[in-house]
């Protein structure tokens, strides 16, 4: 009677544990070091992919493209991207992932150009950035972030008005 609680209690702890450790990953993974990403999402427990596997394997991708292995890291981005679809996401959030891997693979081919079979997946399609989760946004960022926080200079002052001449 009370098992069907206690399997969902477990489910939705397995998903915030897989989840605080992708974050945890691409964290460490903005820093370059790969060793770490790759130990901190070891932590992750396996969870179905329409749960949050589809988040690990996304991270997965990224720790093998930063680590040079670039075409197993093509094949796990082209793999996670093209079962989306299974997945419980908004329309917005699976259309700004595609974004997001094209992106991370045309930057990983040498030829400047991500390939066919992600291209073919990412062809034709819109999304609505301010729907997108918060969360997607902060671990799989479509820009590189830039490692410094510098505020811009502050602006010049104001040049003196005629009448101050006087």
């Amino acid at each position: 009677m009370f098992s069907g609680r206690k399997t969902a209690e477990k489910l939705r702890e397995e998903i915030r544990s897989a989840d605080a450790a992708v974050g945890e990953a691409m964290s460490v993974l903005v820093t370059g070091d790969t060793g770490a990403a790759r130990k901190a999402l070891s932590l992750a427990p396996k969870t179905h992919f329409v749960d949050m596997g589809w988040k690990v394997g996304l991270a997965g991708a990224m720790i093998e493209l930063k680590a040079g292995k670039r075409k197993s890291g093509l094949q796990k981005l082209i793999t996670v991207c093209s079962r989306l679809d299974d997945t419980s996401l908004s329309r917005d959030d699976k259309n700004y992932l595609r974004l997001y891997a094209l992106y991370r693979s045309s930057e990983a081919s040498k030829d400047g150009r991500a390939p066919v079979e992600m291209r073919a997946l990412v062809e034709d399609f819109r999304f609505d950035h301010t729907l997108v989760t918060p969360l997607l946004r902060k671990d799989f960022p479509l820009k590189a972030v830039d490692e410094q926080d510098v505020p811009p200079p502050p602006p010049p002052p104001p040049p003196p008005m005629p009448s101050d001449a006087g």
